[in-house]
């Protein structure tokens, strides 16, 4: 069964399964949506790490156990490093992703330039947001304050007004 599995063919049916759309399940993978049609149509296949994290997100069933032969298949065709761990079926969380040939050096210091980029552009929009938090909080002050103001002023002017209404009617 392992031989027939097509990458293409699982990571639709685990979307089906979960029934989200491309674009969600992108979000969940943090890939993009063309990655994910690219996967889907064969284009391209993902990277071990994404599979194992499709996995986290996977109910259990025929899709899952789809998916775990899948990724026993990937990880006895990428070349073990020294004292790896496989992914047994019945393990839940990613640590058993820990040493399991996972690529080489060069391709893990890719993937770490990559995330501090990541990082760095997160941290970057953080930032950002704080500093329109701060002047959309500086708004709502003054707001609120000429709103006290306005209140004030318009009480002062219905205090006289109220006195010379009698004197007229009188």
């Amino acid at each position: 069964m392992a031989g027939s599995l097509q990458v293409s063919k699982v990571i639709r049916k685990v979307r089906k399964r979960l029934g989200i759309s491309q674009e969600a399940l992108s979000r969940r993978l943090n890939a993009t949506k063309g990655a994910i049609q690219h996967w889907e149509r064969g284009r391209n296949k993902p990277d071990l790490a994404r599979l194992l994290a499709l996995r986290q997100v996977c109910p259990p069933g025929a899709e899952r156990k789809e998916l775990d032969a899948l990724i026993r298949r990937i990880q006895g065709e990428i070349a073990p490093l020294a004292g790896a761990v496989t992914f047994p079926a019945s393990s839940r969380g990613l640590t058993p992703m820990l040493g399991a040939g996972m690529g080489s050096p060069a391709d893990l210091q890719k993937e770490n330039v990559r995330l501090r980029k990541q990082m760095d552009r997160l941290l970057a929009q953080q930032e950002k947001r704080v500093e329109q938090l701060r002047i959309l909080e500086g708004l709502a002050t003054d707001l609120q304050r000429e709103l006290a103001e306005l209140k004030a002023a318009k009480a002062a002017k219905a205090e006289p007004a109220k006195e010379a209404v009698p004197k007229a009617v009188e």
